[in-house]
C-alpha cells in the first residue's frame, strides 16, 4: 500500500512518517538495489587477476626473507639496508594487489606510488620514505645507522608486512581495505 506524500510525490507508509519528523530515508528495495550496485562495482573493481595474486606472494614471501636476513647480518649498515629492503618489497607486493597491470607513468618509487594505490597506507609511505635518505648515505659510508634506529626499523618492518599481508588477503577474498589511514 502507498500512501500520498507532499505536493503529489508517491512514498511509502514508513518514508512519511519519517520525513514528518525531518528524516529521510530510502525504500527498503531501493537501499538493497543501491547496496547490491554498489558491491558488485567493489567485485569487479577488486577481482585480481592470477597474476597480481602471484606477484604478490613472492614480493612478500622476499620480504620476509629480507627480514630474517636482517637478524644475521652483523654490520649495521647491512642490517638497516635489509630491513628497508624488506620493507620496500611488502609495498611492491601491496601495490601488486592494489595497482592494476599497466604502464606506469610518472614516479617508479614506491613509496610515491603507495598512497595513491591504497590512500589507507600513506603514513606507512610517509615513514618509510623519509628512510630512504638515511639508507642511501649509510650505504654510502656517509651517515652512520645505531641500534635504536635499527630496533625502530624492525618493528616498525614486521608491522608493515603483516598490514600488506591483511590486506592482500581481503583482496584476494574480493574485499576492500578496512584499515585506519596512514596506520604508521
Amino acid at each position: 500500500m502507498v500512501d500520498e506524500g507532499s505536493v503529489g510525490h508517491r512514498t511509502e507508509p514508513s518514508t512519511v512518517h519519517l520525513r514528518e519528523k525531518g528524516v529521510e530515508q530510502m525504500s527498503p528495495t531501493t537501499a538493497q538495489r543501491s547496496r547490491g550496485a554498489a558491491r558488485n562495482r567493489t567485485s569487479e573493481a577488486s577481482r585480481l587477476e592470477p597474476s597480481q595474486i602471484i606477484a604478490a606472494r613472492d614480493l612478500l614471501e622476499r620480504a620476509e626473507v629480507r627480514l630474517r636476513e636482517s637478524d644475521i647480518v652483523t654490520d649495521p649498515t647491512d642490517e638497516f639496508s635489509a630491513l628497508y629492503q624488506a620493507a620496500l618489497r611488502g609495498a611492491g607486493a601491496a601495490l601488486a594487489v592494489a595497482e592494476r597491470p599497466t604502464r606506469r607513468r610518472g614516479s617508479r618509487s614506491a613509496w610515491s606510488r603507495l598512497p595513491h594505490a591504497l590512500p589507507e597506507m600513506t603514513g606507512w609511505a610517509t615513514y618509510f620514505a623519509g628512510l630512504s635518505r638515511l639508507r642511501a648515505d649509510a650505504e654510502a659510508g656517509i651517515r652512520a645507522v645505531d641500534s635504536a634506529q635499527i630496533d625502530e626499523l624492525r618493528v616498525r618492518v614486521d608491522e608493515f608486512l603483516h598490514v600488506v599481508e591483511m590486506e592482500m588477503v581481503r583482496r584476494e577474498q574480493g574485499k576492500s581495505s578496512n584499515f585506519p589511514a596512514g596506520a604508521a
